[in-house]
């Protein structure tokens, strides 16, 4: 019998899986806040609903837990981004801890998810990388077993585009950034993936090339999204958030911030603009529209 080999993105037969295009968001730091604060339970359910209360409310207010704030905040803000996705095409999200998967069919609703999650998670103040990687995707069982004193969850998926797009966030770029996988590359210039003008309410797909010491990287990474298309009250908002992480971050995670200022600086110049001077400004230059 004659063997066949399958190229690994293009299935053959109905029996396999439909490629898709993944992205995968993970929060920066986070096992750092984990280590350096208590979990509170109370406080974290209460956050994730809305109070019951003024004095509920004023209780969120006044209390003051960095991993409290960080994990409440990425979930209102994935939430949100989610929602607002799935008003506008399918999609499958597996969310867990500080990180979630998000798969569609098409790199541009893939890249709009991405871009708004941005935005939103620098006006939170959560930093986040994420990943895209075009690949298979089979999203299989779901599962969650709870009783009073004990809990069994299960979440069953798998797939090239998984791993692609996991491999992407941790390849070793710092900053908060959208990395694209070579496997992305042939979408780009694919109308299908990348359609001009974009359908109504999704974002253009605009790649950047990495930097030259960026290139030797564990998942061959040589694109990001431009994301830094902004209306100047979001502008003005992302840029503060950025400036507030980066004002209290530890030495240790310095390089982030330098490296994502230095990649908006670029999206900037990629649309125009002159290069900033100063990457610690609090006030950026007025757009040249």
């Amino acid at each position: 019998m004659e063997s066949t080999t399958l190229q690994p993105d293009q299935p053959t037969t109905s029996t396999l899986c439909p490629n898709r295009v993944v992205v995968f968001a993970d929060m920066l730091g986070f096992a750092a806040l984990t280590e350096a604060y208590p979990i509170d339970r109370r406080m974290l359910q209460a956050r994730s609903r809305l109070p019951r209360s003024f004095e509920a409310m004023d209780e969120i207010i006044s209390h003051k837990n960095p991993l409290t704030d960080s994990f409440s905040s990425f979930h209102t803000s994935l939430k949100w981004a989610i929602m607002s996705a799935e008003m506008q095409h399918p999609l499958t999200a597996i969310t867990f801890s500080d990180s979630v998967f998000i798969a569609t069919n098409y790199l541009f609703e893939a890249a709009t998810f991405a871009v708004n999650l941005a935005h939103s998670m620098l006006c939170y103040k959560i930093p986040i990388r994420m990943g895209i990687a075009f690949g298979s995707f089979a999203a299989l069982r779901f599962r969650s077993d709870v009783s009073a004193d004990s809990g069994d969850h299960a979440a069953q998926f798998l797939g090239t585009a998984v791993v692609r797009a996991y491999q992407t966030e941790k390849c070793g770029v710092k900053g908060m950034r959208i990395l694209l996988h070579p496997s992305v590359e042939s979408l780009l210039d694919d109308t299908t993936h990348s359609p001009s003008p974009p359908p109504v309410n999704t974002l253009p797909v605009r790649r950047l090339a990495c930097p030259d010491i960026e290139l030797e990287n564990k998942a061959r990474v040589r694109y990001e999204l431009d994301y830094w298309d902004l209306a100047t009250t979001k502008e003005r908002s992302a840029w503060h958030g950025l400036q507030d992480m980066w004002a209290i971050a530890p030495d240790s995670a310095k390089e982030h911030y330098q490296a994502t200022a230095e990649a908006i600086n670029r999206m900037r110049m990629a649309q125009g603009e002159t290069s900033l001077t100063d990457l610690r400004r609090r006030t950026l230059p007025v757009r040249h529209r």
